[in-house]
């Protein structure tokens, strides 16, 4: 039968005719099939990852920003917390006007013991009589630190007002140092 050359044709026709045997039935019928599979899949495993990297590093970046804002938030609440302390320790934000009690509780003690101290050397000298205190001279006094007018008119035994007067000087202006004030007009 193998030399029959009819049987021959019917083997070769079989395999044309698209019935094939049962190992036949399972073999891809394109080996073009397989790699495109394998490139689509692999594009897509890429993209994924790729995807997901971005994502990642842009949810990292957030995080960091976040942190950032959060500690320069902390920071701007920090100096605000340290301006009203500072404000609260100048007072009114005048740093005059925490100055000016202090300032005339000084002038009252300076003016207190000025008082004393003169008080103490008269008793220390005897009491001269009026007329030889009366001076037909001009007489000047030069104005030493921390002498107010008050001090120089007691010394020189006058009143303010004529100190002032004596002096063309206003009542509200102040006294240098080193400077010469008459304290008697003489005759």
């Amino acid at each position: 039968m193998k030399d029959d050359p009819e049987l021959q044709m019917d083997d070769t026709w079989s395999d044309d005719s698209g019935y094939s045997s049962e190992e036949n039935r399972f073999r891809p019928r394109s080996s073009k099939f397989l790699p495109i599979l394998l490139g689509i899949f692999l594009v897509v495993v890429l993209g994924g990852g790729i995807f997901y990297f971005i994502t990642r590093r842009l949810a990292v970046s957030d995080e960091m920003v976040k942190g950032k804002m959060t500690a320069f938030e902390q920071k701007i609440s920090d100096l605000e917390r340290q301006i009203l302390d500072l404000q609260g320790k100048l007072g009114t934000g005048n740093p005059e006007s925490a100055l000016l009690p202090q300032l005339d509780a000084l002038v009252k003690r300076v003016v207190a013991l000025e008082e004393k101290q003169q008080t103490a050397e008269s008793k220390a000298k005897p009491a001269k009589s009026s007329k030889s205190t009366v001076s037909t001279e001009k007489q000047y006094h030069i104005v030493q630190k921390g002498e107010t007018l008050y001090r120089i008119s007691k010394k020189y035994g006058i009143t303010k007002e004529e100190l002032l007067k004596l002096n063309k000087l206003s009542a509200d202006q102040s006294l240098r140092y080193g400077q010469k004030l008459l304290v008697s007009p003489g005759s």
